[in-house]
């Protein structure tokens, strides 16, 4: 679902949604889903996140820290922290680096000290029926406590709050992080030390091509180090092989994310960031092909990194 058939279609046909409506059809009326698809589809529907395995408990990621919950009438944004930021390792880097940014700022904000999936990868699996009532439990929860401003670390998470949430009766201010990280920066609320490092940026498909979200990460990018683009950027970014349910699939010959990784190593930066969970778990898993340096990392934490004064 990545929608590069889409931007390169000369008729504009909608190919991701002919293919939603295939997968709906596969798993809804037939049954049908890949095996480690359907490990995640049974975790989603007992567990309410598709992070079967991992080890880790809904609030491992800040267990050293003191992070604040939304509080009813007194908290001005609720920071989601969605579940690859809570359930794997290398996306809770991502939730602790933003915690530092927002503590440093300023930021009154706050999370859910119970939460759930958006429901994302249901919908994109094919569970219309899961997405719609996973959906409705968050919209209730967060009527309930008033919240009315999200920050999202998940383009996922952006994408089915803006898009998805609404005709459910669930319509917010939703800021992507990147965004917000760039207002603050702009604002004079964080300080942030730029270096001399090369760093190529790698556009999530959910937030750029998507959403049109293209100037702001980079600009954060610029606060740290300097930019460097793959041939393959903005519009005509390449995915990195997560999205629409794929980070649970088994891929046969070269993997996507390993052709994306080289083509970020082939620009010579000596740390490749992006803006997603998703895509940083892809691009860290595609670069052990080609390296076993780490060179991959959200730009929260590459901001986090090169704060001037932290929390």
């Amino acid at each position: 679902t990545c929608a590069a058939c889409m931007e390169a279609c000369p008729v504009s046909v909608n190919q991701p949604k002919a293919i939603m409506r295939m997968r709906q059809h596969l798993l809804m009326e037939r049954s049908e889903i890949p095996e480690v698809m359907g490990q995640a589809h049974r975790s989603l529907e007992n567990r309410q996140h598709p992070f079967f395995g991992t080890g880790f408990g809904p609030n491992d990621w800040h267990k050293d820290m003191d992070v604040p919950h939304f509080e009813k009438n007194k908290t001005e944004y609720l920071l989601w922290i969605g579940c690859s930021t809570r359930y794997e390792e290398r996306g809770q880097g991502i939730a602790r680096a933003m915690v530092n940014i927002l503590d440093t700022a300023g930021v009154s904000y706050g999370i859910l000290e119970e939460s759930r999936c958006t429901g994302d990868p249901a919908k994109q699996m094919g569970n219309e029926f899961l997405f719609t009532e996973i959906a409705q439990q968050n919209i209730e929860d967060f009527g309930s406590l008033g919240v009315e401003k999200i920050i999202t670390m998940c383009p996922h998470c952006y994408n089915s709050f803006t898009r998805h949430y609404p005709p459910l009766g669930g319509s917010y201010t939703v800021i992507p992080h990147p965004v917000f990280i760039k207002d603050l920066i702009d604002l004079g609320k964080i300080a942030v030390k730029q270096s001399e490092l090369t760093i190529c940026y790698h556009d999530p498909c959910y937030l750029g091509r998507r959403n049109d979200i293209f100037s702001e990460p980079r600009r954060v990018v610029l606060s740290v180090g300097r930019l460097v683009e793959m041939p393959r950027n903005r519009k005509q970014s390449f995915c990195c092989g997560g999205g629409g349910g794929n980070y649970w699939a088994e891929e046969e010959g070269t993997r996507i994310n390993q052709t994306r990784a080289k083509e970020a190593l082939d620009t010579g930066a000596i740390k490749i960031a992006t803006a997603c969970p998703f895509c940083l778990l892809m691009m860290t898993d595609g670069l052990k092909k080609h390296t076993e340096e780490q060179k991959a990392f959200d730009i929260a934490e590459l901001v986090n990194n090169q704060l001037m004064v932290k929390k």
